[in-house]
């Protein structure tokens, strides 16, 4: 059992903190948050032994093992590297950057501390996503050709939301637009039988809200000539989430690909069609995505891994897909006039 450090007081922390309580892989050992009365309360209400308000505290503990970064977005790269150079193994919530040279500091820091780094899409380590990889490489619909993929909801404007505010990595995009594009990575991947599957053409825009946020973002990816994925985010808009592979020989559909309950195991449902008629196959869970995750991540340190390959997710899949995240996000704002 390795010992946690939780970075950050919000809602996913303690919904990690609780993936953790729910498993024996891990316990949270110390948590550490900018307000001291607040990471007080979050430390009581998640049963964590310890608070703090200095993140280089915790970092410096020897007796902990790994980090997990759940603060807003535009911090997660200074924090992986200062807890990577401080020894630590780092688990950190999607995205791991907001430009592209963070990205590439956050990756050289991990590559030359030797300490692993894992950027976190938990539904990639539910086995609905297990099985679907499954049912890919099996050729179950034939050879793939389209991907529909989308997330959105909607949310109250609020300058001060972090969801829109700039200086805390706000928008679309950066949010939730990491789910559908790197859904679709890597369905492509599976299928062309590559470890990170970079699109050829990636066409991308958007719609902005007040302050250099966006709040819609629509893009087309394609590989190779033979796969084209269309990929919707918003934070305006309540989407419908299903994702659909469709395939020369039928189609894929996963009604709820991002299998992100936060309160308890939530099973998954794959519908395949194809000339014979639909199957549905259900797929049983014992615990949430963020438990697999972590356990994952416990299993790949105890190992004495050093970066994390695919799938469930690879190195180079982040570098790639934070990269295309930079594209977009810059395309969906310089819409504003």
């Amino acid at each position: 059992m390795i010992n946690w450090g939780i970075i950050g007081t919000g809602r996913i922390a303690a919904v990690f903190t609780a993936a953790l309580r729910a498993g024996n892989s891990g316990r949270p050992l110390i948590v550490a948050g900018r307000d001291p009365e607040r990471t007080r309360e979050f430390a009581a209400a998640n049963r964590i032994a310890e608070s703090l308000t200095d993140p280089v505290a915790l970092f410096s503990d020897q007796r902990i093992d790994a980090v997990y970064i759940a603060t807003p977005h535009a911090s997660h790269a200074g924090l992986s590297i200062a807890a990577l150079e401080a020894g630590k193994a780092v688990l950190c919530e999607k995205p791991m950057a907001i430009c592209e040279d963070d990205i590439d500091a956050v990756l050289a820091a991990a590559k030359r501390t030797g300490n692993l780094f894992l950027e976190g899409y938990m539904y990639r380590w539910h086995p609905q996503t297990r099985k679907l990889v499954e049912l890919l490489r099996q050729n179950t619909v034939g050879e793939i050709n389209l991907i529909e993929s989308a997330f959105g909801f909607a949310a109250k404007y609020d300058p001060k939301d972090r969801l829109f505010n700039p200086a805390l990595g706000g928008g679309a995009v950066w949010d939730i637009g990491g789910y559908p594009l790197s859904m679709a990575m890597l369905i492509a991947a599976v299928t062309l039988g590559e470890e990170c599957a970079v699109p050829d053409r990636f066409v991308c825009g958007g719609v902005p809200a007040p302050g250099n946020v966006d709040l819609t973002g629509c893009a087309v990816a394609v590989w190779r000539g033979r796969i084209a994925a269309q990929l919707t985010c918003s934070t305006g808009a309540t989407l419908d989430p299903v994702l659909r592979i469709h395939g020369s020989a039928g189609r894929i559909t996963v009604p709820n690909p991002w299998v992100c309950s936060r309160t308890g195991p939530e099973d998954g449902l794959i519908r395949i069609e194809r000339e014979g008629g639909v199957e549905e196959l259900r797929i049983p869970a014992d615990q949430t995505s963020y438990g697999y995750e972590a356990d994952d991540f416990a299993r790949m340190l105890a190992s004495g891994a050093r970066e994390a390959v695919f799938s469930p997710f690879a190195t180079a899949e982040s570098r790639a897909l934070n990269r295309l995240l930079c594209r977009w996000r810059a395309a969906a704002v310089a819409t504003e006039q």
